[in-house]
């Protein structure tokens, strides 16, 4: 029989539950409170000391809290804070670094997803009040309003430089947690580590070169403690999903959650869930999100043309819900509790 670890991916606050069947030695686990989320940092890596092994993760949570603070919308500290909020027309800004690749990060994975991955959004979400204690519906002129302002295409990265035209807001953390989860991977790489996992909150870096299989399980978006479903993994790569059930809250008996169609300002409907294996976290993060707004028969279709990707949607339909899976995931997709 074979022997797997388990990986849950829960909400975007409860980060992930591991067990470990392995007889061969002890995993070294760390876990802390970064960028919203609970990331924990597990090796299997049973040939390094636990000393260095325990020092690399150390190494890497490091990392992830200066991305934390370069990237945040919320910290006037940081530059994006201060792009968005400049008083000029048209607002330049000259970016290097983590915060560069970030952003020509974005701006592929919006192009490629014809803005379904919308980065400009920031003027309408921050309407909604996810964030705080009294979310609510806002008004539709205000919404209006601000949507005249989400456009990715007016933005541009010539060279280092980004340029934001007069209004307009940007907000990276779509992927920062996959970009984070893949600075992550290469600082353990570089303290010799080959086989981990790196949970953001749900976004996975796996790195792996064992034989043992990685079994990972979806939460069900209904049902606090039950799994939707599972599959396996045996080699290296980048997980995240999206859900309804992340952030939300309800109104008059209707749940709105934090997944807006970035053409409507409201949140997406018809789909609950979206999970995508790619080649790394950070497009697995983008891909998600942007697949979520698609809706059914444009996400499958977008998964479809591009062969580096699988994933699953998980909708919603008369309030039943249904599951469909990728072609290349379909033969190892097991069903959980309905």
């Amino acid at each position: 029989m074979p022997r797997y670890f388990y990986v849950i991916l829960l909400t975007l606050l409860c980060g992930c539950l591991l067990n470990c069947n392995s007889t061969s030695g002890t995993p070294v686990s760390k876990t802390d409170f970064l960028m919203g989320t609970y990331i924990s940092i597990t090796s299997y890596d049973d040939q390094l000391p636990p000393g260095k092994i325990s020092e690399g993760i150390d190494s890497a949570f490091q990392y992830i809290r200066s991305i934390e603070r370069l990237a945040s919308p919320y910290d006037n500290n940081s530059l994006i804070w201060q792009l968005n909020n400049a008083r000029q027309d048209e607002r330049r800004q000259k970016l290097s670094g983590d915060l560069l690749t970030l952003a020509r990060e974005a701006l592929k994975i919006a192009a490629d997803s014809e803005g379904h991955f919308d980065y400009t959004l920031w003027p309408v979400f921050r309407l909604w009040g996810f964030d705080t204690d009294s979310a609510s519906v806002p008004a539709p002129e205000k919404i209006s309003h601000e949507l005249q302002f989400v456009d990715y295409q007016q933005v541009s990265l010539q060279g280092d430089s980004l340029y934001l035209p007069a209004g307009m807001m940007v907000d990276f953390s779509g992927i920062a947690k996959g970009y984070a989860v893949e600075a992550a991977r290469a600082i353990l790489k570089r303290y010799g580590m080959k086989n981990f996992i790196i949970d953001a909150g749900g976004n996975l870096g796996i790195e792996w070169h064992q034989e043992r299989t990685i079994a990972v399980q979806i939460r069900h978006p209904r049902k606090a403690e039950a799994f939707w479903g599972s599959f396996p993994i045996k080699t290296s790569c980048g997980i995240a999903t999206s859900g309804d059930y992340h952030f939300y809250f309800l109104e008059a008996g209707k749940r709105y959650h934090h997944i807006l169609h970035p053409e409507t300002g409201y949140p997406v409907e018809g789909v609950v869930g979206t999970t995508i294996v790619a080649p790394n976290a950070i497009l697995a993060d983008g891909y998600s999100t942007a697949v979520f707004a698609m809706g059914q028969s444009a996400g499958e279709q977008f998964i479809h043309s591009r062969p580096m990707l699988e994933g699953l949607m998980i909708t919603e339909k008369n309030d039943t819900l249904n599951t469909w899976v990728s072609p290349g995931l379909a033969q190892f997709f097991e069903a959980g509790e309905e």
